[in-house]
């Protein structure tokens, strides 16, 4: 009879292990979700900061040099983050010239948020 019972005892603290292995098991997957979750929401919140500052970053620099066409600017967000954001001043013949803006954050290949800005440019007025 005692070999019975704990043997009975050994199965029924195997199964509660088991159960408490699952749900702790459960509960990481859950956090290790929500931390990355959390990381790709604020690495789409510093790219879209990026753009916008690409896109003034352009309208100065199209200010202060009449042919400026673009560039691949690499600002370091953090120090360990870099932010790509590539500008390019388009005008097309039958459209009015834009500057568009494609940022990307962080600079790397596989986990990235890319954001794409476009602003218009205003049409020279001529000088009397």
């Amino acid at each position: 009879m005692k070999i019975k019972r704990r043997a009975a005892a050994l199965v029924i603290a195997l199964v509660t292990l088991m159960v408490v292995m699952l749900i702790a098991g459960t509960v990481a997957r859950s956090l290790v979700g929500s931390h990355r979750q959390s990381r790709r929401a604020g690495d789409e919140v510093q790219a879209q900061w990026l753009a916008e500052a690409a896109l003034a970053r352009g309208l100065v620099k199209l200010r202060s040099q009449a042919d400026y066409s673009g560039e691949t600017w690499r600002p370091e967000v953090t120090p360990a983050n870099v932010g790509v954001a590539e500008i390019r001043v388009e005008r097309p013949a039958d459209q009015p010239a834009r500057i568009v803006v494609q940022a990307r954050y962080p600079d790397d290949p596989w986990q990235r948020a890319s954001v794409h800005r476009e602003a218009p440019l205003a049409p020279k007025e001529d000088a009397p």
